[in-house]
């Protein structure tokens, strides 16, 4: 029997979740749950998916030819050049960030920007930035899809801002 995709994804999640329920090692019974409690559990899953899946299709509604999901090194040190309000985000690690970043530019290491959303405007853009884009491409799409407005740096530091000659400062 072959299930959907969207079948395996309820059943990858509702079987685990089933053995929250059961209890600890120390304890020989386990706790039941109601075909009501099991529904509201499944439902709870599937309206976590759907909403996922609304936030997917807007992120790529919001794509275009343009591609205004990624800016070129030059036209970044224009913006900055012109004070124009927007947060540079230098998404590697804090000691390549210290040898040479853009200036102005905040660090949170890539692998920690879960933690640090609420340090990250939502009334300017977000400019992210790491070696060589592809991270920071990956960020800017959780970040759309979470409604920042947020653009990689093409190329990234080293294919990018570096190679065309820009400049850093160091720490």
């Amino acid at each position: 029997m072959k299930f959907s995709m969207s079948k395996r994804f309820l059943l990858f999640l509702a079987v685990p979740a089933f053995f929250l329920f059961m209890p600890g090692c120390s304890q020989t019974e386990f706790q039941e749950m109601s075909d009501t409690e099991i529904l509201e559990l499944l439902s709870q899953v599937v309206a976590g998916e759907e909403a996922l899946e609304e936030a997917g299709q807007q992120y790529f509604l919001g794509l275009s030819n343009e591609n205004k999901n990624i800016i070129v090194p030059s036209a970044l040190h224009e913006r900055l050049s012109n004070n124009e309000p927007v947060m540079v985000l230098d998404i590697r690690r804090a000691e390549d960030f210290a040898r040479g970043h853009i200036e102005g530019a905040v660090n949170i290491w890539w692998f920690d920007v879960g933690h640090h959303l609420d340090e990250l405007p939502r009334d300017r853009s977000l400019l992210v930035t790491c070696y060589s884009g592809q991270a920071a491409g990956q960020v800017v799409g959780v970040l759309r899809m979470m409604g920042f407005e947020a653009v990689s740096l093409a190329g990234g530091m080293n294919g990018g801002w570096l190679s065309a000659g820009l400049p850093v400062v160091t720490e």
